[in-house]
């Protein structure tokens, strides 16, 4: 399946091109699970059986390498993401993550109540310091949910140039929430979607060529 989403950023540098979507299909998850009795699903990555897949196509590549899980964008514009094959209501879903090589307009993140391709939220920042909550609805575009749906929003709470950043969304009810390095930044509320599977996301820019690697994912209990 492909998809064109506008991705919007700032006043000064707003994409006006359109963002492709490519369905993901991936196996049924066997990612280990961590002692502590909150956690719903943990994943460090260092199994390359775990469940999240591995692709190669000409826009994207996905997959296992030096004990992370990295989503590799060839293609300018494009998003792809993977999911583990679970299930969940509320949740509160984690993991490192940053870009490893690229322009820093591209973004990364994670993502909650992944019903089908067509359906579910995407929590991204960019390396260049911008954020956003986005909504897909009905196989539509990528809509935003944060910034009175401007666009991706600045924050200093993102670090730049490649740094690593925690980023965290919380869904709970109709309540979305992303952190970043444990800081709120922004709450939105939206009950299009209730439940669903969890997972990582990655998109490019305008010039594609973007490496972004994931780390330590985390799922528990809001």
């Amino acid at each position: 399946m492909r998809r064109r989403n506008p991705i919007m950023k700032k006043p000064r540098r707003r994409l006006t091109d359109c963002l492709a979507v490519f369905a993901l299909l991936v196996l049924a998850s066997g990612c280990a699970r961590g002692g502590d009795s909150e956690a719903l699903l943990r994943d460090d990555f260092g199994n390359p059986r775990s469940g999240w897949g591995v692709d190669q196509r000409e826009q994207f590549e996905r997959g296992y390498g030096e004990g992370e899980y990295f989503i590799e964008l060839h293609a300018p514009n494009w998003f792809a993401w993977a999911y583990p094959g679970e299930r969940f209501d509320d949740v509160s879903v984690e993991t490192d993550a940053h870009l490893s090589s690229g322009p820093p307009d591209g973004h990364f993140g994670v993502i909650c109540r992944h019903v089908d391709p067509g359906n579910f939220y995407y929590f991204a920042v960019s390396a260049d310091g911008y954020y956003a909550i986005f909504r897909r609805m009905d196989g539509g575009n990528l809509d935003v949910l944060t910034a009175d749906g401007r666009g991706m929003a600045p924050s200093p709470s993102i670090r730049t140039d490649g740094q690593l950043n925690r980023v965290q969304a919380t869904c709970q009810g109709s309540e979305l929430s992303l952190y970043v390095n444990g800081e709120l930044l922004e709450t939105v509320t939206d009950d299009a979607h209730r439940r669903g599977d969890v997972g990582v996301g990655a998109g490019s820019g305008p010039v594609g060529d973007v490496l972004i690697r994931f780390d330590d994912f985390l799922v528990t209990t809001p």
